[in-house]
């Protein structure tokens, strides 16, 4: 991934390429295709022949990554936002550049996942109810703005819980870095950073802890605050914003709390969080995974994970037509299906993404 968000449009700064956090989000797509794969024992015939471990860590620890792309996200967020002097012109602008990035791929997902199960619904002789639910203006239109989780509202496609938590995130973080600045700025806070981060954080906190519980699946930042804020610190310890002990402190604490929870998701997000720190700190960062397979992944990462349930659902209808089940007939429909997600990922990239990524870095931010 190319990052650079300059302050002022008269300093331009080369850009820096960090091949291991491509790589990483790329593994982390492919690892949801995964999982997505064997959801409702689609490849029950596969996988009662493999070695259960296999089964665990191939696909069903799949959902884990979830964890990685937040992790991810708060460490280039934090880069981005670096140098940043935040204030009112600069918030709308970051935020309108986020929109810009994330928006056009995610109309096209919806309009793809609409007619795939609109075509689904015709084919099966079933009421037309992506996600479960029939389509209405009140579903249509929050998903336009990343809202149906805020009202409690069934997605179209179930991917689409991450992009609303990853836009508060966004947004959150923005606000607070700039309150920080400001009273830094006004008060001479020597430690406003901390004043200002240090609440959300311990609240965030105690999610994990179970001492505030949320039911089922978060449809606010807070109960997985923890995880971007986890690339955040090491983003910040790499960049010396942030002296590691405090990181590490975090880490530990969050790592003894995921194992006495037995919380997969918040052991995995701790070790990416380490892992990006040392891989900063001992300058593997340009590479660690670098080989082309894992950048290609990478790239259009974005793209298969957006795309990739209804077309795993589309090759799964197709193959349960024409093979009789079996652990040979599962494999083709698990080849098919990754092999037809990456290559409609790809053309997707090209044609919606790719245009995204040039209109947002030419949106001006100013001080």
């Amino acid at each position: 991934m190319y990052l650079q968000t300059p302050l002022n449009p008269s300093v331009v700064k080369p850009k820096v390429h960090f091949y291991f956090v491509d790589a990483l989000r790329g593994i982390a797509a492919l690892w949801v295709v995964l999982y997505h794969a064997a959801l409702d024992d689609r490849l029950g015939q596969l996988t009662s022949i493999l070695p259960s471990w296999l089964v665990l860590v191939v696909f069903h620890w799949g959902s884990l990554g979830v964890s990685i792309f937040f992790v991810l996200s708060g460490f280039v967020i934090a880069h981005s936002l670096r140098e940043a002097t935040i204030n009112w012109s600069y918030f709308r602008s970051f935020c309108v550049r986020r929109l810009v990035r994330l928006t056009p791929p995610y109309y096209f997902s919806i309009l793809l996942t609409l007619g795939f199960a609109l075509i689904a619904a015709r084919a099966k002789g079933e009421i037309f109810a992506p996600g479960g639910e029939p389509v209405s203006f009140s579903r249509f239109f929050t998903h336009l703005f990343y809202l149906q989780d805020i009202f409690q509202l069934k997605h179209f496609d179930d991917v689409y819980w991450t992009l609303c938590i990853e836009v508060q995130f966004y947004t959150i973080f923005c606000v607070l870095l700039g309150l920080s600045q400001l009273f830094k700025k006004s008060y001479h806070w020597q430690f406003s950073r901390a004043i200002i981060f240090l609440p959300l954080t311990a609240i965030a906190t105690l999610f994990p802890l179970e001492i505030l519980n949320h039911t089922g699946r978060p449809n606010y930042f807070l109960p997985l605050w923890y995880s971007f804020l986890l690339g955040v610190f090491a983003y910040w310890s790499w960049n010396k914003q942030l002296k590691s002990i405090y990181f590490y402190f975090y880490s530990t604490l969050l790592l003894t709390i995921g194992i006495m929870k037995s919380s997969d998701f918040v052991i995995a997000s701790v070790i990416v969080a380490i892992l990006l720190l040392e891989a900063g700190r001992n300058n593997l960062m340009q590479t660690w995974l670098k080989q082309k397979s894992l950048q290609f992944l990478g790239k259009i990462s974005y793209s298969l994970y957006l795309s990739h349930t209804p077309i795993l659902g589309a090759v799964v209808f197709i193959t349960s037509k024409i093979l009789n089940a079996s652990p040979w007939s599962d494999s083709i429909t698990l080849l098919l299906g990754i092999s037809c997600s990456i290559l409609f990922s790809r053309v997707m990239w090209q044609v919606f993404e790719k245009p995204s990524i040039k209109w947002s870095q030419n949106i001006k931010i100013f001080k």
